[in-house]
């Protein structure tokens, strides 16, 4: 044990901790203590994994103290996301059900909200904590992808499509500014869809003309809608609208080329269909990772759609 603090009052620097606010087997994101006279001594610091002879050793204490400033930190919230993932980075399957758990609270807020309205510090905060993962775990996208949710809705597609840009845009030595930008378009690349009939993106026969050019406008309104959300970024902004964008000139909705879809939208593009690939649908099983970036260099109907080089990058990292 160590000594932090001498002769303080807890009202000025500490708070009580609620043992019930804790459980065996979670890693501590804050310093707990202990007062011994006028000394605060911590117990377990950040970092530890409660263990049950922990626990049972708290329970043992008459009073459990943390900083006032962690109390924030006693619950998963978007404030304390990067905490929570930062203490369980080497625990692969907690440290994505952690970012889900946040991204399906602040996107289901969002689907709810009439406004159209999100939480765009929750964002910054899903985005940063993706950033954190892939630059501190080289095999990030291997290692996350075998614990992805396959239940296909918004929420996950949204993340998912963020965490396949930034691993891909990382590969292709994005610097830490451009993988940021990245990832904020990838999580909100698809956010116009909430103003498009569910029956018509669940479709599962073939959209007619008048249906196609409807589901097309979502690109759009999603640049609409991040607009209203005070995002002015123009890097963002071109590439949620040009996600769709193909480099034969078939995509929508400008039908640019090769040449003139920029970087970002071209991740997206391969991002956004690599999932859609490999996720469950109504009407068909996932595709393999392996099948799905095969049909998307040789298939016919995909062939010289997507830029190469980008694809044969996320193959190797998978």
């Amino acid at each position: 044990m160590r000594v932090v603090q001498k002769k303080i009052k807890s009202v000025d620097y500490y708070a009580l901790l609620d043992l019930d606010s804790l459980s065996v087997g979670d890693v501590m994101v804050f310093d707990v203590f202990i007062k011994k006279s006028n000394d605060y001594i911590i117990i377990i610091e950040a970092g530890t994994l409660l263990s049950q002879s922990l626990y049972t050793k708290l329970q043992n204490q008459e009073k459990l103290f943390v900083f006032k400033e962690d109390k924030n930190k006693l619950s998963l919230t978007c404030e304390s996301l990067k905490f929570y993932v930062k203490h369980n980075q080497d625990n692969l399957e907690k440290r994505i059900k952690l970012i889900y758990e946040i991204n399906s609270q602040l996107f289901n807020n969002y689907l709810e909200n009439k406004d159209n309205k999100f939480d765009i510090n929750c964002v910054n905060s899903i985005v940063k904590s993706i950033f954190y993962l892939v630059k501190y775990d080289e095999k990030f996208l291997k290692n996350t992808m075998p614990h992805f949710i396959q239940e296909h809705n918004l929420p996950n597609h949204f993340l998912h499509v963020a965490i396949y840009a930034m691993s891909l845009g990382n590969s292709l030595k994005l610097n830490s500014k451009e993988l940021l930008q990245l990832g904020n378009a990838a999580l909100l690349h698809d956010v116009g869809l909430k103003r498009i009939d569910d029956s018509l993106i669940h479709k599962s026969n073939l959209l007619d003309n008048m249906e196609l050019k409807e589901v097309h406008k979502h690109s759009q309104y999603s640049v609409e809608i991040i607009k209203h959300n005070d995002i002015h970024d123009p890097y963002i902004l071109d590439a949620v609208m040009h996600h769709h964008e193909q480099y034969d000139g078939n995509g929508y909705p400008e039908q640019l080329e090769e040449e003139d879809i920029s970087t970002f939208a071209s991740i997206l593009a391969i991002s956004d269909v690599f999932d859609a690939l490999t996720t469950n649908r109504s009407y068909r099983e996932q595709y393999s990772s392996f099948d799905a970036i095969k049909m998307m260099l040789k298939d016919a109907s995909m062939v010289n759609k997507f830029n190469r080089k980008y694809i044969q990058t996320l193959l190797k990292s998978l």
